[in-house]
């Protein structure tokens, strides 16, 4: 593994401690002992294995173990995270946690150690099999994105934002016509007060007469002509732009759902909610505010510049030269500063995408809280979380509060020059002191657009850092495809086999082992095994969830990867334990499966399921709202409604996936018999936790270590007094301890 740049600390003690010792493994993990966000540190010497812990006070060492004494080391997958655990013989010990996005990097340590407690040299080994290595700057690429952050360009990101503007080409060309007549009319005020200064109100220098006053009315009308007509368009350029900018961002929201519906669950497995969320609301948010002000500020501001400009020219161009001076200084600044206020809004999107990750969690787990009376360790987390987002705002405000009044002093030292400049120029009569008012309200005119694009540098740096995100999850590659060749399968038999199947969610580490098995067309098939041996892998690969890493998944003898994915999801119904209903109509869920069925097809199928006596006992029937994922609905209710939804779909090969095991026994009796309506025809694999509830399946694969340890019938099974039989006598040994219990 390569060397991690050390905190100044860690690096102290180890040269003090451990200054006999080679230091050969260097990795930073990204969740603590306690579980909460942030660094603890695994370094492997020639001798030891060491973690350690570093805050402000002091380092802590919270783990070292002989090399010598590790039998076995291993990176273990939980849920959304993982954890190195070694094997001393004596003690097994789980030194450090990690969460998905630093899987590859563990994994890769591991394999390091592996060859260190072997003999190995580290010398010369490829470390780069488990990342993506960008080509441009040769460092590994984040593990939930696809481009290297550090050398994305800036203008693609620009110009890709642009491009979503191309439908709205029309609009946008009366935006830029509407603020070239604004713009027009707006250069227009600052000249008339010249003319008002140097003809209208002055005086004939011999008779003393004001020789132009008649026309003083037409003045007065002219400038008011000029405001209004400058008022005017600015309003209805707000109005162009805005609906533009609306609808751009409606197309650039409908790009990213769009993708986030096609992706497979091997991105929402790398990805939490709530950092989802932040791409899809609140990053589309700083796009559209790019759009709808930004944008059109600065092409207004652009256009106000080239006008201004010339007519600063016009006026002097002697003091034109001069105030490009801070002008120049100004560009400079911004070109210096804009890469360091760049890394401080990423930061600041990072953590805020963090705890909107972290809340939509705890509001989602919340009953799970409220149970094990968690509250304070989630206020814990929220506490740290909220702390780094807040500190985050206030280093780039901090920043922001160094660089902006920096700026704005360039700016005014042309006001001070003009005013300098533009009085030695009246001096020596080659101004007049109306040209030189109208060129001070020139300049402030000139200098407003300047103010707007020294913002440019904060308001760029937002948006391109929002877009980066939002267009890292719309290049997504897609992993479930259809490939070139792919055919059309619109009728199924429901054949499936697996050919020498390897699978894991970390490729590194394969639940399914060269799985081979067979199921016919018509079969009703029970998979058997302990919790986490493979069962409900085995039906995510069927339903193409996921795609094997080996091998290959056969239905009626062709790759699944070779059937038309619509045509494949189309003749696939799956009916699952944790039942997932939408917010809507009991008619509506049921409807799901085929959303222009009529309504005697579905309460078919909900007689079918045996839930149409229940719907209709309900005061509204079918069109009951079934509340938040289903919450008014008793556990028995909403899977027959599921049940039916999967009757309605008429699949060929059909999953059962535990559909009866959090049912009492009379509820499971109508579930019993409304299942055993739902298999009538079709290839059936079912998964059950009650194992006497599979003795109407053909045959039963018992699963063991993402292999198929035993095969037969229930009775044959069971007579043979293997894996399956002991698991039966378990469930009756716990069946006879929970009714002394009850």
């Amino acid at each position: 593994m390569e060397k991690q740049k050390l905190p100044k600390k860690l690096e102290e003690k180890l040269k003090k401690d451990f200054q006999d010792e080679e230091i050969l493994i260097v990795l930073s993990s990204d969740i603590t002992a306690k579980g909460l966000y942030g660094k603890e540190w695994l370094v492997v010497t020639s001798k030891k294995l060491l973690v350690f812990s570093v805050d402000k006070l002091d380092v802590n060492i919270l783990s070292v173990i002989e090399l010598d004494s590790i039998k076995k080391i291993e990176s273990v997958n939980l849920v959304g995270s993982g954890v190195l655990e070694i094997d001393t013989g004596e003690h097994i010990y789980r030194v450090i946690s990690y969460s998905d996005a630093k899987n590859a990097d563990f994994c890769q340590a591991v394999d390091d150690i592996k060859d260190l407690l072997s003999g190995k040299s580290l010398i010369g080994k490829d470390r780069t099999k488990h990342r993506k290595i960008c080509k441009t700057c040769s460092r590994p690429i984040p593990q939930d994105m696809n481009k290297c952050p550090r050398c994305t360009e800036r203008r693609k990101t620009l110009f890709r934002i642009l491009n979503f503007s191309r439908p709205y080409k029309k609009l946008l060309l009366f935006v830029f016509l509407t603020m070239i007549l604004g713009t027009g009319f707006g250069l227009a005020t600052p000249y008339m007060s010249k003319l008002f200064i140097d003809f209208i109100l002055k005086p004939d220098s011999i008779t003393g007469i004001y020789v132009y006053a008649k026309w003083l009315p037409l003045a007065a009308l002219v400038l008011l002509v000029a405001y209004a007509g400058q008022l005017f368009f600015e309003g209805i350029r707000e109005r162009l732009s805005g609906s533009m900018g609306f609808r751009t961002v409606y197309d650039v929201r409908a790009a990213i759902y769009k993708r986030l519906q096609e992706l497979s669950l091997s991105f929402f497995d790398k990805h939490q909610t709530g950092a989802i969320l932040t791409r899809v609301n609140q990053d589309t948010g700083e796009l559209q505010r790019f759009l709808v002000d930004f944008l059109p500020l600065t092409m207004e501001s652009i256009f106000m510049l080239i006008g201004v400009g010339t007519f600063l020219f016009i006026l002097s161009w002697q003091l034109t030269i001069f105030i490009f001076i801070p002008i120049v200084a100004t560009v400079l600044f911004l070109k210096k500063i804009f890469p360091n206020i760049r890394t401080y809004f990423h930061r600041f999107f990072q953590r805020r995408a963090k705890l909107s990750a972290l809340v939509n969690d705890s509001i989602s787990g919340m009953r799970v809280i409220k149970v094990f009376g968690q509250e304070s360790v989630e206020m814990e987390k929220f506490a740290e979380r909220s702390g780094d987002y807040r500190d985050a705002g206030v280093e780039l405000t901090r920043k922001w509060s160094i660089y902006h009044p920096i700026l704005h002093f360039f700016i005014w030292c042309g006001v001070v020059i003009v005013w300098f400049g533009g009085g030695k120029l009246v001096f020596l009569g080659k101004m007049s002191v109306g040209s030189v008012v109208a060129y001070s309200g020139y300049l402030m005119m000139f200098y407003r657009p300047v103010f707007m694009l020294t913002r440019m540098a904060q308001m760029i740096t937002n948006s391109l850092a929002a877009a980066e995100r939002v267009f890292d999850v719309i290049d997504t590659e897609l992993e479930i495809k259809d490939e070139p060749d792919a055919v059309n399968m619109p009728h199924i038999k429901g054949k499936i086999e697996f050919k020498d199947v390897t699978f894991g969610y970390n490729k590194f580490k394969p639940v399914i082992k060269d799985f081979r098995a067979t199921i016919y067309s018509n079969e009703m098939i029970g998979l058997v095994g302990k919790s986490g041996a493979g069962k409900s892998t085995i039906i995510n690969l069927i339903c193409r969830l996921y795609d094997v890493n080996k091998g290959g998944i056969l239905i009626d003898g062709i790759d699944i990867r070779k059937i038309k994915y619509s045509d494949l999801k189309s003749q696939i119904g799956v009916v699952i334990q944790e039942t997932f209903l939408f917010n809507g109509t009991i008619f509506n869920n049921i409807a799901y499966a085929k959303p222009d069925t009529a309504k005697e097809e579905v309460i078919e199928a909900a007689i079918a399921a045996n839930a149409h006596e229940f719907i209709i006992n309900k005061p509204d029937g079918y069109d009951t709202e079934v509340g938040e994922r289903g919450n008014r609905l008793s556990v028995g209710e909403k899977q027959r409604i599921s049940i039916a939804r999967a009757i309605l779909r008429n699949p060929r090969i059909l999953i059962l996936d535990e559909a009866t095991s959090s049912v009492d026994t009379q509820t499971e009796g109508k579930i019993q018999e409304a299942l055993l309506n739902l298999t009538k025809g079709r290839t059936t694999i079912a998964i059950a936790h009650r194992l006497s509830t599979l003795r109407s399946c053909n045959r039963l694969l018992v699963i063991e270590d993402g292999k198929i340890a035993e095969f037969g019938t229930h009775e044959e099974l069971t007579a043979k007094k293997g894996i399956f039989y002991n698991l039966v006598m378990m469930q009756k040994r716990l069946s006879k301890v929970k009714a002394v219990d009850g």
